[in-house]
C-alpha cells in the first residue's frame, strides 16, 4: 500500500506543479501581448537614448518571432534583433531629434568580428554624421567587445571588473583520438594543402601549413583591430601591442592608466552622465529605448519616387542540399528565393549577404547557377560577413562586385571528402558483425562497414580532384585570373578580407550599406527601396516572442550550458554526409 500511496503523492504533486508553471506560463504570455499593445502605441520620448547590447548571438537577419521563440527552449540559436535591424536603427538614430545618444552596454559577447566590424562603423559613421555621443559601459568585458565599444567618446568599466585585452587565439579540436579509441576510422580524400578541415579526423595536432595560414590570418586581423583601436584611444600602436602582450590592461586601474579605459563607474553613476548629456534632470528617469523597441517605431516605406527595388538576399549557415533548417541554407530553398528576385521586374539589383563557411560542393554549385542566372538579368554584388569560404566563396565567385570587412574569413578554395569505417567499432566494442553479398564487385560502395579497395579509393579521389579543378574554374572565369593564378591563392588557404582585395578575390573592403549602394550604381537607380529575402512576416506576436526571447537569453544561455554541442554536431555532420564538401572546419574558434 505504502509504495501506491507514494506514487500516487508524487503524481499528484508533479500535477499540481505543472498546472501550476502553465497557468504562470499563460499569465506572463498573455501580460507581455498586453504589454506589446502598449508598447506599438508609445513613440520615442524626448531626449531618448538608444540602448545598444552586444551580449547576444546576433544574426544577420531578425528572425520572426515563431522562429525567435524557440530560443526560449534552447532549440534555436536566433536570438534578438538581427545585424539588418541594428545597423537600419543605428542609421536611423543619427536623423531622429528625439535620439540623443548610443549607450553601448559590453560584457561577454559571443559575436565574430566580421559581425562586430559592422557595428563599429555604423557607431563611427552615427558619430560623424550627427555629432551626438556614444557612451560605452561594462563590467566583464572581452576583448571583441571591447573592440567596438573603443570607437565610443567614453567608455567606463566596473571598479570591480576586469577588460580581457590579450591579442587573439585560434583553437582547433581533433577528434582522431577518440575515434581510434571507438575503433572508428575515417577514409579520408582532399585537395588542397591548407584545406585543414579534415585535419581533425587525421591528425591530432595542427599541420605546418594549417598552423601558418591561421597565424597569417590571426595577425592580419589582430593588426587591424589594433590600428582601428589605437586611432580611436588615441594611443600608439606599438602601445597598444605591448599592453596586449603583457596583459597589462587587465585589472581596472591599470586599464584607466594606460587609457584603454576613460574611467571607473557604477551603472547609477554612468546614467547619471548620459541625463547629462541628454538634458534630463538627475532626479528624472533616464528615457532609454532598446533596439528591439526602436526598430518598431521606423519602418522604410516605398514611395513614388522610388526607381525599383535592390534585394537583399541573406545566405547564411552551412550550405546542404535540399531545404533549410536552423545554422543551414538548403539549396533548394535558395533556389526558390533567386527565382522570385529574377522573376520581380521591380528589383534592379540584388546584394547577396554571405555569412557561410561553405558546406555541400553540390548545393554549393547549384547556388552558384542561379547567382549566375540572376547576374544575367540584373546585377549582383556579394557583401560578406564573418565568413564567405569554402562552398560560401564559391557561390560569390561569380558576382558582379565583391564586398568584404577587413576581418571577413574568406578563399578556403579546395575540396574533401571523408567517409566513416565502422567495422572496428562494430565488431570489437559492441559484438556485432555484418555480412554481406552482392550481385556486381561494388555492389555496396560506399560501405561504411568494410575499408575501401584500391580502386574505389582511386574513383573517390578522382571525384575530388574533378570537383577541385571545377571550384577553380569557376573562380578563375568569375573573378577574370587564370587557373595558375587561382592555383597560387587556392589550396584551401584561408585569408582575411584585407587579403583577398589584394590576391583578387575580393573587390572592395566595406559593409553591407557599401554593397546595397553599389548595387544601386550599377542598378542605374538612386531611389530605391529595399527589400529582404527570405521575407520576415513580423506581427504583434512575433514581437511579443522577440522580446520574451532577449529576456530570457540575459536570464539563462542555453549555450554555455551545452558545450560540447558545436563539436557534436561537426562530427555528426561530416560523418552521416558522405558527400562531396567545400566548406572550413567549425571547430576553429577565434577569441
Amino acid at each position: 500500500m505504502k509504495p501506491f500511496v507514494t506514487s500516487f503523492l508524487g503524481s499528484l504533486l508533479a500535477l499540481v506543479v505543472g498546472g501550476i508553471l502553465f497557468v504562470l506560463l499563460m499569465f506572463g504570455i498573455f501580460g507581455a501581448i498586453a504589454g506589446s499593445f502598449e508598447k506599438e502605441k508609445a513613440s520615442v520620448e524626448a531626449n531618448s537614448v538608444l540602448k545598444l547590447n552586444l551580449n547576444y548571438a546576433i544574426d544577420e537577419q531578425t528572425q520572426s518571432g515563431a522562429a525567435a521563440g524557440l530560443a526560449l527552449l534552447g532549440l534555436d540559436g536566433n536570438q534578438g534583433v538581427g545585424l539588418n535591424d541594428i545597423l537600419s536603427s543605428i542609421e536611423h538614430a543619427a536623423t531622429d531629434k528625439s535620439i540623443k545618444g548610443i549607450y553601448v552596454q559590453l560584457g561577454v559577447s559571443p559575436n565574430s568580428y566580421g559581425t562586430l566590424q559592422e557595428i563599429r562603423q555604423a557607431l563611427a559613421d552615427f558619430k560623424a554624421k550627427s555629432g551626438k555621443f556614444v557612451v560605452a559601459y561594462g563590467e566583464v568585458i572581452t576583448q571583441n567587445a571591447y573592440y567596438v565599444g573603443s570607437v565610443a567618446d567614453k567608455i567606463y568599466m566596473h571598479p570591480a571588473g576586469a577588460l580581457d585585452f590579450k591579442g587573439l587565439s585560434a583553437q582547433v579540436s581533433f577528434y582522431k583520438g577518440a575515434l581510434d579509441k571507438l575503433g572508428v576510422q575515417t577514409q579520408i580524400f582532399y585537395d588542397g594543402k591548407f584545406k585543414s578541415a579534415t585535419e581533425p579526423f587525421r591528425l591530432d595536432r595542427m599541420s605546418d601549413e594549417n598552423r601558418l595560414q591561421l597565424e597569417t590570418f590571426l595577425n592580419g586581423m589582430f593588426d587591424e583591430h589594433l590600428m582601428e583601436i589605437a586611432a580611436s584611444r588615441k594611443i600608439d600602436v606599438t602601445e597598444c601591442r605591448r599592453i596586449a602582450d603583457s596583459l597589462a590592461a587587465w585589472y581596472p586601474s591599470e586599464a584607466v592608466r594606460l587609457q584603454l579605459i576613460d574611467g571607473l563607474k557604477y551603472y547609477d553613476e554612468v546614467e547619471t552622465e548620459l541625463k547629462t548629456r541628454s538634458g534630463i534632470a538627475e532626479d528624472s528617469e533616464m528615457p532609454m529605448i532598446t533596439l528591439s523597441d526602436y526598430r518598431s517605431t521606423f519602418y522604410q516605406k516605398a514611395s513614388a519616387e522610388n526607381e525599383g527595388k535592390i534585394a537583399v538576399v541573406y545566405a547564411t549557415g552551412t550550405i546542404i542540399d535540399g531545404s533549410s533548417r536552423n545554422g543551414f541554407l538548403g539549396s533548394t530553398d535558395f533556389s526558390e528565393m533567386m527565382r522570385k528576385v529574377r522573376s520581380d521586374a521591380d528589383i534592379k539589383a540584388v546584394v547577396l549577404r554571405v555569412n557561410s563557411p561553405g558546406g555541400s560542393a553540390v548545393a554549393s554549385d547549384v547556388m552558384w547557377r542561379e547567382i549566375e542566372l540572376t547576374k544575367q538579368q540584373k546585377p549582383v554584388v556579394v557583401s560578406m560577413g564573418d565568413y564567405a569560404a569554402s562552398g560560401g566563396y564559391m557561390i560569390s565567385c561569380n558576382a558582379t562586385k565583391i564586398f568584404a570587412q577587413p576581418n571577413t574569413l574568406t578563399g578556403s578554395i579546395g575540396v574533401f571528402l571523408i567517409i566513416p569505417e565502422f567495422s572496428g567499432l562494430m565488431e570489437n566494442k559492441l559484438g556485432i558483425t555484418i555480412d554481406t553479398t552482392n550481385t556486381s564487385t561494388y555492389a555496396d560502395f560506399p560501405s561504411v562497414y568494410r575499408p575501401f579497395s584500391t580502386h574505389e579509393q582511386k574513383i573517390l579521389q578522382s571525384g575530388v580532384d574533378s570537383t577541385y579543378k571545377h571550384f577553380k574554374q569557376m573562380v578563375a572565369s568569375g573573378r577574370g585570373l587564370t587557373m595558375e593564378q587561382v592555383e597560387s591563392i587556392a589550396q584551401g588557404r584561408i585569408w582575411t578580407g584585407s587579403e583577398a582585395r589584394e590576391n583578387g578575390l575580393v573587390d572592395e573592403i566595406g559593409g553591407i550599406d557599401e554593397a546595397v549602394a553599389a548595387a544601386a550604381e550599377l542598378g542605374k537607380i538612386k531611389n530605391y527601396f529595399v527589400v529582404e529575402y527570405p521575407e520576415q512576416k513580423s506581427s504583434i506576436l512575433d514581437e511579443v516572442v522577440l522580446s520574451l526571447t532577449e529576456e530570457a537569453k540575459m536570464q539563462l544561455d542555453v549555450d554555455d550550458i551545452l558545450t560540447l554541442y558545436p563539436h557534436y554536431m561537426y562530427m555528426r555532420e561530416l560523418l552521416e554526409r558522405p558527400v562531396m564538401q567545400a566548406r572550413l572546419p567549425y571547430e576553429i574558434e577565434v577569441k
